[in-house]
């Protein structure tokens, strides 16, 4: 999306956040901080090894596809780890193939993270007397975070081509949702509980006086910035009065489902 379509989408009110809005800088490497996400395992001492198998020729250009792109956004890097995860291919409804890891083995040693996350009625308590809600949604969530450096080597995973680790957060892996919802929560602490709820990559702005409602919008996505997080303009709704979040319609003043 250009410049100029984005302005046409997003309300004039919000243009000084038009980056916030930017697609292409979800293909950026995040740097290493704080809330670089490491795995503990239960048992380190058992480690595991993944072996090739036959795959065909159409599936192997997927794969060297998929390589190429995420070498040139440095999401993935050689790896000399002894130990290594394979690698599997989800079809997806369109019969397009999904490139997917297969970490099941690394999962069963990973020491699971208790780290709670909001229930929906919880949410619908929270908005009952607002009149005006905003819907957010983040652009490829678990891609902007960074695997702490001792924890990249897990999650190698070994191709025809060569052997790999990721230097992202990856989806699949146990404690990816605990572990982001953490972190967003950190990252709208301020705002949290007042006039913002979060669900994983979904945050819900609600308020009962517009204007007020407007400067919510806005410290909201300034502190989506300063993380240099996205949003996605396509699944945005602003300044609503019913929104669908987890096959619910949720209103200012009821719960249905979305049927």
């Amino acid at each position: 999306m250009s410049l100029n379509e984005l302005k046409k989408k997003l309300s004039i009110i919000y243009h000084d956040f038009l980056n916030v809005f930017n697609k292409e800088k979800t293909t950026q490497l995040s740097l290493h901080r704080s809330y670089d996400h490491k795995i503990e395992l239960e048992d380190e001492s058992q480690f595991f090894k993944s072996w090739l198998y036959f795959i065909l020729s159409y599936k192997l250009q997927k794969i060297k596809e998929y390589l190429e792109e995420n070498l040139k956004k440095k999401f993935i890097i050689l790896s000399k780890a002894s130990f290594a995860s394979s690698i599997l291919f989800v079809e997806k409804r369109d019969d397009s193939l999904c490139f997917c890891m297969n970490y099941w083995k690394l999962n069963a040693l990973i020491k699971r993270d208790r780290y709670s996350i909001l229930l929906i009625d919880k949410v619908l308590a929270w908005i009952q007397d607002s009149k005006y809600l905003t819907q957010l949604n983040i652009i490829i969530t678990f891609n902007k975070l960074c695997m702490s450096t001792e924890s990249e080597n897990l999650i190698t995973f070994v191709t025809f081509f060569d052997v790999y680790k990721y230097r992202v957060m990856l989806f699949k892996l146990i404690n990816e949702s605990a572990f982001f919802q953490h972190y967003i929560n950190d990252v709208l602490f301020d705002c949290l509980h007042k006039f913002c709820q979060t669900y994983l990559n979904d945050i819900l702005i609600y308020s009962k006086i517009l204007k007020e409602h407007r400067t919510h919008v806005k410290e909201v996505l300034n502190k989506l910035h300063e993380v240099n997080l996205q949003i996605n303009i396509d699944k945005c709704e602003f300044k609503i009065q019913k929104i669908s979040c987890l096959e619910l319609l949720m209103f200012i003043n009821d719960l249905r489902m979305n049927s």
